[in-house]
This record gives C-alpha cells, sequence and structure tokens, in this order.
C-alpha cells in the first residue's frame, strides 16, 4: 500500500509539471505574433507590381495620392465612410477632388492598370465618371472610366477610355472599351466590388477584371487596332496622351472650368463610394490581380 502511495505521488508530480509546462506553452503562443500566410507570394498589397505602382489613393480622412506623384488636390464636398480598408472617399451629387499637378510617369505611360474597390447603386439619367486624365483640346479627355445609368435589370454599363496621340495621327486615336450587351457587368451594385482594367500595349490587348476573376471578353473588345483591322489596321499599341492638364477624382474634365465649357446635363459627378484607387504603368498579371484582390480585402 505505501508503494502505491510512492507511486501515485511520483505520478501526481509529473502530471503537474506537464500541465505547467503546457501552460507556459500556451502563454508564450498568444504572446508571440503570428505571421500572415503570403498570397500569390506577396505579404502587403503594395508588395504587386511595386516598382510601377504610380499612384495610390486610400482616402484615409485625407484626398493625398500616398506616391505623392498627383498632388495639389482641391476637394469640392467630400466625405468619407467605411471602405474595405479603413475609410473610403463618398461621392454625391456635387462631390469631387481636382488636382493641379500630375507627373510625367503618368502623362507618358505606354501600358497601364487601374484598380479600385468600388460601391455604388444604380443610377439614371446620365453617365458618372469615376476618374479622368484630361486632355485641355478635346472634349473627351485622355483616361476615364464611366459607369452609363442603368435600367431594372440592374446590369452595369461601364465604359473605359483610352488614348493615342501621334505624328502622323492615327484614325482610331480615341477609343472606349465598352462593357454592352453581352458584355454588361452583372452584381456590381450595392456592395464592394473590386475592379481592375488593364491595357498592355505591346500586345495591344484589353483586359478587366471583377473581384479577381479576369472576365472573358470577345476579340472585339479585347484586342485594340489603330484603325480598321478589315482594311489592314495594324495594332493600337502604346498609349500616347496629349496636352494633360490637372487630374481629377468623382468628375468629368468639364467640372473643372476653363478651358473646358460647362459640363452637358448628362455629364453627373460619381455618387457611390472609391477606395485604394491605384494605377499602375505596366498590364499587371493575372496573378498578380488575384494576389492585389485577396490582400486588400483582407485588409493587408
Amino acid at each position: 500500500m505505501k508503494k502505491n502511495k510512492y507511486i501515485f505521488l511520483f505520478a501526481s508530480v509529473l502530471v503537474s509539471s506537464f500541465f505547467v509546462s503546457c501552460n507556459e506553452d500556451s502563454i508564450d503562443t498568444v504572446n508571440s505574433p503570428i505571421a500572415y500566410e503570403a498570397i500569390g507570394g506577396y505579404e502587403s498589397s503594395d508588395e504587386i507590381a511595386a516598382g510601377n505602382l504610380i499612384t495610390k489613393f486610400s482616402f484615409e480622412n485625407t484626398i493625398s495620392d500616398s506616391k505623392n506623384g498627383i498632388t495639389g488636390g482641391v476637394g469640392t464636398n467630400v466625405t468619407y465612410g467605411n471602405g474595405i480598408k479603413g475609410l473610403a472617399y463618398k461621392g454625391s451629387a456635387s462631390s469631387f477632388i481636382a488636382y493641379s499637378t500630375v507627373p510625367s510617369v503618368l502623362v507618358d505611360v505606354k501600358s497601364i492598370s487601374v484598380s479600385m474597390w468600388i460601391n455604388t447603386n444604380p443610377h439614371t439619367g446620365g453617365a458618372q465618371s469615376l476618374y479622368t486624365l484630361p486632355k485641355t483640346s478635346d472634349f473627351w479627355g485622355n483616361i476615364f472610366t464611366l459607369v452609363e445609368g442603368t435600367g431594372p435589370a440592374a446590369t452595369m454599363l461601364l465604359k473605359n477610355h483610352i488614348q493615342k496621340d501621334v505624328t502622323p495621327s492615327i484614325a482610331w486615336s480615341g477609343q472606349f472599351m465598352e462593357h454592352s450587351g453581352d458584355n454588361l457587368l452583372k452584381n456590381m451594385y450595392g456592395t464592394w466590388k473590386h475592379l481592375v482594367w488593364t491595357y498592355n500595349g505591346a500586345s495591344s490587348t484589353y483586359s478587366m477584371y471583377i473581384d479577381g476573376k479576369k472576365l472573358v471578353l470577345p476579340a472585339s473588345l479585347s484586342k485594340r487596332y489603330a484603325s480598321d483591322p478589315l482594311t489592314g489596321g495594324l495594332g493600337y499599341g502604346t498609349l500616347a496622351n496629349s496636352n494633360v492638364s490637372k487630374f481629377i477624382i468623382g468628375g468629368f474634365q468639364q467640372h473643372l472650368g476653363a478651358p473646358w465649357n460647362a459640363p452637358d446635363g448628362w455629364m453627373l459627378n460619381y455618387t457611390g463610394m472609391m477606395d485604394e484607387f491605384r494605377i499602375y504603368n505596366a498590364a499587371l498579371s493575372d496573378n498578380e490581380v488575384v494576389a492585389l484582390y485577396k490582400l486588400e480585402k483582407d485588409n493587408r
């Protein structure tokens, strides 16, 4: 009996030591930082094509470009709301931001990727401009994205625009990539959606991504030409902006005043929300777009 007592006492000491050791390990585990799992080989969204990221607006109670490229911003009726990462730009029928200085790296962009999160609702009566790289000598401007008014189906008719002004001039210098008909964007309203479009000057190819997924586009939309391909037109090639002046978020270049005329009645300010607006001077790869979507969604 005495022997059994010693065995029991020894076993109790071992068990107690085990639990103390486990508790200490648990405390160390709780206090130690847990490393994030890399996504696509990246730890944060800013690591993706870092050398090509030329503009970034996060709208954390500021209208400033964190890359300090686009500067001199003046906001009109700008407010903020909860975004996909922190705060976000909150548009209205009278809101926009005008920037007076545009960096040469944006003016001289040859290929491009534009990335942003938007959260908006259907509208009627005209087109809303998300952003514009203006052109003093032209009605439309250089590079911009428009959302047209929609009908009961609540599909989004989105238009992207690019420019190629060269000497000698080409027939199709300014081009709209229009998501209409079978290419209307579905399920885009009432929630945060990640939107990326790219243009690759080397291949004259346009691509669109929604929530990291590359859309299947017909060649008539994805392949861009300098003139009619049915009559021997060549690929559109690299971009060439001209007469660039200022930059605008949430409006058309006509909202800036001179040298443009007043906005037409159909030219509407963007009334939705926008977050993590980025411009790259390269066409992001499929994997880079997926990683960007996942990392920003993960608040990284």
